[in-house]
């Protein structure tokens, strides 16, 4: 039987630590000389695209973790609305929030509901990486997520490429060693996650009404932050293993990005 409470009970338990390791000094001063810096480069290319000004939009980011994506909307202008299932990942990002005179709504709310907020309220709707792991129903998580779009807005997603998923992620040096099929979609762990397919993505946005508009496969570049890139060793930047000849990991596309609108 799944058992949602054991992931909110985890976060809850590990978010101190969490935000502890989060460099905010350091994501406040790249953001001051460039807003978009809290997206990797192709998902910010996509928003200055579809949304060439931000301010006063309504801008819905779910799942909100570390808040880097929600952080980089106000500091684009938008106003923004945070959602997490964990009380502490909210309880931390708004002391935050408060201390940077950020104008954020947060609420404690699950993705797959979104019980707490309106119908057609927001132009935009973004989910950062790592939320797709925590979800266990995409067609839920979808059609909230289309009930709270205006007509005509759009819905953004930046994840884990789903081709990195069946290799650990640890072991990129020169081999890859397969931990799972493709195929297999988890639950996995007594703190359950799950490793989507492209196919997933795509049935449940369609099925939930959304007409898809663009799709990007994306490698990790040396200007994205931490965050972002899923290239970086801890403490440190090795250009090496962004060379695809020398680590065979970079030859894989390591992110996913869609764009997909309410009609």
């Amino acid at each position: 039987m799944f058992r949602q409470d054991k992931i909110i009970d985890d976060w809850n338990n590990h978010s101190d630590e969490y935000f502890s390791k989060t460099k905010f000094d350091e994501l406040f001063l790249a953001l001051e000389k460039d807003p978009y810096k809290g997206f990797p480069h192709a998902m910010a290319t996509m928003i200055k695209e579809y949304y060439p000004d931000l301010k006063g939009k309504n801008v819905c980011v779910p799942s909100c973790g570390d808040n880097t994506a929600v952080f980089s909307f106000c500091a684009l202008g938008a106003k923004v609305t945070a959602t997490d299932i964990s009380y502490k990942q909210i309880e931390n990002a708004q002391k935050i929030a408060e201390k940077r005179n950020f104008n954020v709504k947060y609420y404690v709310c699950d993705s797959m509901k979104l019980n707490e907020l309106a119908d057609s309220t927001y132009d935009l709707v973004y989910t950062s990486n790592g939320v797709h792991v925590w979800i266990n129903d995409l067609n839920a998580m979808y059609s909230n997520i289309y009930r709270i779009l205006k007509k005509g807005g759009k819905y953004m997603l930046f994840d884990t490429h789903p081709f990195a998923r069946p290799f650990d992620q640890k072991v990129y040096k020169g081999i890859f060693k397969v931990v799972k099929r493709y195929e297999d979609v988890g639950p996995f762990g007594e703190v359950p996650t799950f490793a989507w397919r492209i196919q997933d993505y795509v049935n449940a946005l369609t099925k939930s009404g959304f007409i898809i508009e663009r799709m990007e496969e994306f490698h990790s570049v040396i200007d994205d932050i931490p965050d972002c890139n899923y290239l970086f060793e801890e403490n440190d930047i090795n250009y090496d293993n962004f060379n695809w000849h020398n680590n065979p990991w970079a030859a894989l596309p390591q992110c996913l990005g869609l764009c997909s609108q309410k009609v």
